[in-house]
């Protein structure tokens, strides 16, 4: 028996959450938090920057002449 989550909205699923959130009211009420976009866009430019440092050829390929 499987269970499905019901969307009861198309929009459900752009909902922002908080993953991770952090309150410091000893830094004037400071709130820090983690979403699901966040969280995506730290994933993105972690594999975008892992495959640039991956094709950059640093070994310059030159001539014998």
């Amino acid at each position: 028996m499987s269970h499905f989550t019901q969307i009861t909205s198309p929009l459900d699923q752009f909902e922002i959450r908080d993953l991770v959130s952090l309150n410091a009211p000893i830094f004037g009420n400071l709130h820090i938090s983690l979403t699901n976009i966040g969280l995506y866009l730290i994933l993105g430019v972690l594999i975008t920057l892992t495959l640039h440092i991956l094709a950059i050829n640093y070994n310059k390929v030159v001539s014998n002449h």
